[in-house]
C-alpha cells in the first residue's frame, strides 16, 4: 500500500501542475477524483507496474480513468445509482458504464481463440443493459463473455467467514476455491475476476496462483463480520439492488433471533427503495447519519420506516445503542452508506484495540 510520504511526495511534485491548470483552463477547476487520478498514473509508471486494475470513479465513458486503452474490461451488475448524472433508466446507465469499451486500433490481428480484440467480461445483466453491452462490444469489435454463461461457478461448502465454490472458466475448471467473502454475488464477482486474468494471454496465471490470490482477498465493509455475540455486520449497500442482494445474503449466510438495523442513507439516493428493502428484515431500527455533507438527516428517513425507531445523529451513539437492544444471538446490521460503515468501523475497531 502507498504511503503517506509517497502520497506527500506526488503531491508536491504535481501542485504546481495543477495551479498552471486552475488558472488557465476554460473547463473549470480539477475535482479530488481527477487529481488522484493523475497521482495514481504517476505512482504506477514510477513503480513500474506490469498491470494496473483500475476501477471507475463514477460511470465510465466521461471518468477520469477512461484514458487508458485497455487490455481487458469487466463489467459488474448495473443498477439504478447517480441517475441525476448517468440517466434514470437502465439503458442510460449502462451506455455510460460501456463507454470504458474502447477498440484500440494498435491491436493485431493475431488469430487465436480470443484475437487481439478487446475482451469484456461482464456480470449477469438485466435485459435492457445487457442489449447495450452487446451493441457497445458489436461496435468496438470487442469480445464478449458472461458469467452465468461462458463463465459458471458452482457453491461448495459455507463454513464460517468462508466459502468454497468451483468455476468453469474461459480456458480451464477451477476447483477447491475458497473466499473469505460471504454471498453468491462475491462468487459473480470472483468469476468475473477469474475471466479477467484468463483474458491476458501473455500473462497466463496459474490455476495455483488464482487460487492463492482469492484466498487472500477482503472486502472491509461488504458483509464483513465486526463483532460477535452479538453478531456485527457490516455492509455498504447503499441502494436498491446491493440492499436487495444484502437481504437475500442474510437469508442464506445467517442464523440469528433478531436484528437490529443501524440506517444512515445519503441524500442522493433512493431513500425510500432501500428502507423498503431492508425494512422487513428488521425487528427494531435505528436512524443515524454519518458526517459527512451528502448525509440526509434521519429525522428527514423516518417517513420511509413503518415500525417503532430510534434516531441519532451520531454513528458512536447508534451502535452503543444496538448494543444495548442486542441479545448475544442477535444480529446488528449497519448499512445504507459507506460513510457510515466506514465511521462505525473506525469506531468498533478502536473499542477492539483499546480493549
Amino acid at each position: 500500500m502507498i504511503s503517506k510520504k509517497e502520497i506527500t511526495h506526488l503531491v508536491e511534485r504535481v501542485k504546481p501542475l495543477i495551479e498552471k491548470y486552475q488558472r488557465v483552463s476554460k473547463y473549470g477547476d480539477l475535482t479530488f477524483f481527477e487529481v488522484y487520478t493523475a497521482l495514481a498514473f504517476m505512482y504506477f509508471k514510477e513503480q513500474r507496474v506490469d498491470y494496473a486494475v483500475l476501477e471507475t470513479g463514477l460511470g465510465g465513458r466521461l471518468d477520469a480513468t477512461n484514458v487508458v486503452d485497455p487490455l481487458v474490461c469487466g463489467i459488474t451488475p448495473i443498477s439504478y445509482d447517480h441517475m441525476d448524472l448517468l440517466g434514470k433508466s437502465l439503458a442510460k446507465i449502462a451506455k455510460e458504464k460501456a463507454g470504458i469499451i474502447k477498440r484500440d486500433e494498435g491491436r493485431g490481428t493475431k488469430d487465436d481463440r480470443y484475437g487481439n480484440s478487446l475482451i469484456v467480461i461482464s456480470a449477469a445483466q438485466k435485459k435492457e443493459a445487457r442489449a447495450v453491452i452487446k451493441k457497445r462490444c458489436l461496435k468496438e469489435k470487442a469480445r464478449l463473455y458472461e458469467v452465468g454463461k461462458d463463465i459458471v461457478w458452482r457453491l461448495g461448502r459455507i463454513k464460517g467467514e468462508w466459502q468454497s465454490f468451483e468455476v468453469r472458466g474461459l480456458k480451464r475448471k477451477y476447483t477447491g476455491l475458497k473466499i473469505k467473502l460471504l454471498g453468491e454475488h462475491q462468487l459473480d464477482n470472483a468469476s468475473l475476476a477469474i475471466g479477467m486474468a484468463e483474458a491476458l494471454e501473455d500473462k497466463r496465471l496459474s490455476p495455483h496462483v488464482i487460487k492463492r490470490g482469492l484466498m487472500s482477498a477482503s472486502w472491509p465493509g461488504r458483509l464483513e463480520i465486526a463483532g460477535r455475540k452479538p453478531t456485527i455486520i457490516l455492509d455498504g449497500a447503499q441502494n436498491t439492488a446491493s440492499a436487495f442482494t444484502l437481504k437475500e445474503a442474510l437469508k442464506k449466510y445467517y442464523t440469528y433471533q433478531k436484528l437490529i438495523l443501524v440506517l444512515g442513507i445519503s441524500s442522493d439516493k433512493d431513500i425510500e427503495g432501500v428502507c423498503a428493502m431492508l425494512e422487513d428484515i428488521a425487528d427494531k431500527v435505528i436512524l443515524t447519519k454519518a458526517w459527512n455533507p451528502r448525509a440526509e438527516e434521519p429525522e428527514s428517513i423516518k417517513k420511509y420506516i413503518g415500525k417503532p425507531l430510534e434516531v441519532t445523529s451520531d454513528v458512536k451513539k447508534a451502535i452503543v445503542l444496538a448494543k444495548y437492544l442486542a441479545g448475544s444471538k442477535d444480529l446488528i446490521l449497519i448499512t445504507g452508506s459507506l460513510f457510515v460503515v466506514g465511521e462505525a468501523r473506525k469506531i468498533i475497531l478502536k473499542a477492539v484495540t483499546n480493549s
